[in-house]
């Protein structure tokens, strides 16, 4: 998952802005193989291979377009993950329990 470091321009709307702009770079591909909200950039595939071409496809583009990549917080190759409060795994997205459960209490 990519997430990049925080923006360094002080815009009253940059979270829009942001999000505005990542949604223009991957448009392409929304939805077909990469979730991306403000920060954050679910890539997913039905096989590795697929999976591989998708990755470099995602940073090559964020890269020409010079949106900043930091590896060392990307999660690559990873059955599970938390996005948005939402539990997402393998066909299967779930809320996290502890939000069910402040609900309910």
């Amino acid at each position: 998952m990519f997430k990049p470091p925080v923006l360094q321009v002080r815009f009253t709307n940059a979270p829009a802005i942001f999000k505005r702009k990542i949604n223009s770079i991957l448009r392409e591909h929304l939805d077909k193989f990469i979730i991306a909200y403000l920060n954050n950039i679910i890539i997913y595939s039905d096989t590795k291979k697929e999976y591989k071409k998708h990755i470099k496809w995602v940073l090559k583009t964020l890269s020409k377009e010079n949106i900043p990549i930091a590896i060392k917080k990307c999660k690559f190759y990873t059955k599970k993950t938390d996005f948005i409060k939402f539990i997402v795994e393998l066909k299967q997205i779930s809320i996290e329990l502890k939000k069910i459960k402040a609900i309910i209490d």
